[in-house]
């Protein structure tokens, strides 16, 4: 794609993100305000359209040429219809001209977070990456909708047998006719959502399409009031779901095996530019903290615009936890990354409300501190296991994954006890009420409860199965 092209669409993206007072300076008449707000907004939702209908025409026509870019500008547009982000932009049109501006801002928030993820895939180094991320978020949810249809025929066959047993009336078998036929229909939409992965599936399409055929006869002969005849096509269609399913579970995992190393490369150069953010946050505090004990505005007016810069580590951070629990590359992390989320929460917070005391300050040295303890985990889990050293018992020959996940599990527990520490010396100090001592325990036990439950499953994960 040109770079002049390229350079045209995320401005069009940029510029819908805009404040709506930025837009619509050209009116055809003079309108009262509340009109020119819902005329900007309904402005915005049809460029947004034309900008839709752009990129997809253009990725129709750079298709041989530059398919990468087209791969990039056909994921923009499926992001941007599945997030609904001109419908979005109706909304708020709608909201805006009933002067319910509270909730009209609520909703702009929103829609300029949706064209900023969306600006950031069109400009993603890697697309790559980013499509076999897609295709591994449809994989999951087609085995998820699989799974609730699977249900949905065990439970038809069970009342078809139910009334079998009752010596039921044709009526009553009629009765059954249109959920078998609603099942049908769901399993014909997921024959074609699971066809779209082509190979990577086997022959899960042709299972659930053979499904499909059985269910339909199910529901033709429970249209007839015929008992009988459903049950054995019925307990057909759950047989051949379940062996989609275990297609797709295949699937599913060869994806994830393919990912795993890129996912976890990323999410180590996510945290390396955490540490350096977070690394300025903190040196910003320690400068501005003479300051604001001087009790100077502007200085509290800086420490307290430090709480978007926060925000933006926590934003990195909650992305890092949904790659990795997207792709399962480490049991450990999302939980020791959330027990670091809560303190980053805690520091946004205190900026945002004009704090930087020593207190906040040896939390940001803390944070600091934990994000590199997970950095250097995953580094020890790329390291690839030396000959001879890597295989060891009940790690399934995963010595250095097994290793990294200690280590996180470790350093959880470590913040867990020092935190603990600390609430203890507060209240042998009287510092604290009892009342407040049992809110600050509540999350502390919550914690170590997640800390068991993440051990056990490390113990699952990597252990011999008897």
């Amino acid at each position: 794609m040109s770079q002049r092209m390229m350079s045209w669409i995320l401005l069009g993206v940029m510029a819908l993100g805009l404040p709506l007072n930025a837009r619509g300076q050209e009116k055809a008449k003079e309108v009262g305000a509340q009109e020119q707000i819902k005329f900007d907004q309904d402005k915005a939702q049809a460029h947004m359209r034309e900008l839709e209908e752009r990129m997809f025409e253009l990725a129709k026509l750079i298709r041989e040429s530059q398919p990468e870019d087209s791969a990039r500008l056909i994921m923009g547009v499926q992001k941007a219809r599945e997030h609904l982000i001109a419908e979005q932009m109706g909304e708020a049109a709608t909201l805006l001209s009933s002067l319910k501006l509270d909730q009209a801002t609520d909703e702009q928030k929103e829609i300029i977070e949706k064209l900023n993820e969306l600006k950031k895939l069109l400009l993603t180094a890697d697309i790559g990456l980013q499509l076999k991320l897609d295709q591994l978020r449809k994989l999951k949810e087609a085995r998820e909708q699989l799974a609730k249809l699977t249900e949905a025929e065990k439970a038809q066959l069970k009342s078809t047998e139910d009334e079998l047993t009752k010596n039921a009336q044709p009526g009553e078998f009629k009765n059954l006719e249109p959920s078998e036929k609603r099942n049908q229909r769901q399993a014909d939409d997921l024959e074609q959502l699971v066809k779209q992965f082509g190979g990577l599936t086997g022959g899960a399409a042709s299972a659930v399409g053979a499904a499909s055929q059985s269910m339909g006869k199910a529901g033709s002969s429970l249209g007839k009031g015929d008992g009988k005849s459903a049950p054995p096509e019925q307990a057909e269609a759950v047989k051949k779901l379940t062996e989609a399913d275990k297609d797709l579970a295949q699937a599913e995992e060869q994806l994830k095996k393919e990912l795993e190393g890129l996912v976890r490369r990323q999410v180590m150069e996510h945290l390396t530019n955490m540490i350096v953010m977070q690394r300025e946050v903190r040196e910003t505090t320690e400068k501005l903290q003479p300051r604001i004990a001087e009790g100077s505005a502007p200085a509290v007016a800086s420490l307290k615009r430090l709480g978007d810069s926060e925000e933006e580590i926590v934003r990195l951070a909650n992305d890092c936890i949904d790659l990795c629990e997207l792709t399962d590359f480490s049991v450990a992390f999302p939980t020791a990354l959330r027990d670091i989320v809560a303190k980053m929460e805690l520091v946004r917070d205190n900026l945002e409300n004009g704090l930087g005391n020593e207190e906040v300050i040896l939390l940001e040295l803390e944070i600091e501190a934990d994000l590199q303890g997970l950095l250097d985990a995953l580094k020890q889990a790329s390291k690839p296991n030396p000959e001879g050293d890597g295989e060891c018992m009940g790690c399934k020959g995963n010595m250095n994954k097994l290793l990294a996940e200690l280590k996180m599990l470790r350093q959880m527990e470590v913040s867990l006890q020092s935190q603990t520490q600390r609430l203890d010396e507060q209240v042998a100090a009287r510092k604290i009420s009892e009342v407040q001592r049992a809110e600050r325990c509540a999350p502390l036990q919550s914690r170590q409860e997640q800390v068991l439950e993440t051990t056990t499953r490390i113990a699952d994960t990597y252990g011999d199965k008897k």
